[in-house]
């Protein structure tokens, strides 16, 4: 008996495999520049990763375009660009401010009794890349790797205050300001005199706006360029972050952003408290 074949499930099916096929053979391609560590022809790429050369040759095209691979126009060889070497650059940043971050966010829970967190700004959104948890029953938790909007949380408002008006502004048009609580500041103008202040006063505050029943406080984190890196938070229910708990959490925090950042080589002072 013939069994019906179903050709677009198929032909799904062969994209499918295709599109990881050429993703692996992307990869293969960039992890043999690695291992190169130096500008090499098209041949000696194509025997390293064991493809046919017009493979290889369409593949890096792509990859130039992109700006993951450059072609020395002189000898034709080829090496990591651009991209690759900032992405392997903010990689390794990132690690050693987890580290450096890593004793402070253990501090602010034995201090302060709430998760603390450490975040950085990418491609306009929050990204969580490590965490301190409070060892109470009820605390609030974000898992590392999680994204999340800049308006409607403390990290976000303290990692968009100290950058460009326009730069801010391009991120608050391609991401909106969506409501996610009833408190959630969703008027550009509110918005931006809130970043405001922010740093008038050293700190970001998430009053319920991201989460009903939440509070966040935020400072940022500098390098020695002085430039914000990155955001260090404390986050716990409503209930307990108070407006009397508050005001003993907002020194201890600041406190540890400035030594962060000084461990970062930033050689300023803190925002005062206002």
């Amino acid at each position: 008996m013939d069994i019906p074949v179903d050709d677009a499930a198929g032909d799904r099916s062969r994209r499918e495999r295709t599109g990881v096929q050429s993703v692996e053979r992307t990869l293969d391609i960039l992890e043999s520049l690695v291992e190169f560590g130096t500008e090499v022809g098209l041949v000696e790429i194509s025997q390293a990763v064991n493809l046919p050369l017009a493979t290889v040759h369409r593949l890096l095209g792509t990859l130039i375009q992109r700006g993951y691979v450059k072609q020395n126009q002189h000898n034709r060889k080829y090496s990591l660009g651009f991209r690759a070497l900032q992405m392997g650059h903010d990689m390794r940043q990132r690690f050693s401010l987890r580290l450096e971050a890593r004793p402070f966010l253990q501090r602010l829970v034995q201090r302060v009794g709430e998760s603390a967190n450490l975040a950085v700004l990418d491609d306009g959104e929050v990204v969580y890349i490590d965490q301190a948890q409070s060892s109470r029953i009820l605390r609030m938790f974000t898992q590392v790797g999680n994204r999340l909007p800049v308006h409607s949380t403390g990290s976000g408002k303290a990692l968009l205050a100290y950058l460009p008006a326009d730069v801010v502004e391009g991120i608050l048009r391609r991401f909106g300001l969506a409501a996610r609580t009833k408190t959630t500041i969703t008027e550009p103008k509110v918005f931006l005199d809130e970043l405001a202040k922010t740093r008038e006063r050293g700190f970001a505050l998430d009053d319920e706006e991201q989460e009903e029943g939440v509070r966040c406080l935020a400072v940022p984190v500098r390098d020695a360029s002085g430039q914000v890196v990155a955001s260090l938070s404390v986050s716990g229910p409503v209930t307990r972050l108070d407006d009397a708990h508050v005001g003993g959490v907002i020194p201890e925090l600041i406190d540890c952003g400035a030594k962060l950042s000084a461990r970062l080589g930033f050689a300023g002072e803190p925002a005062a408290v206002r």
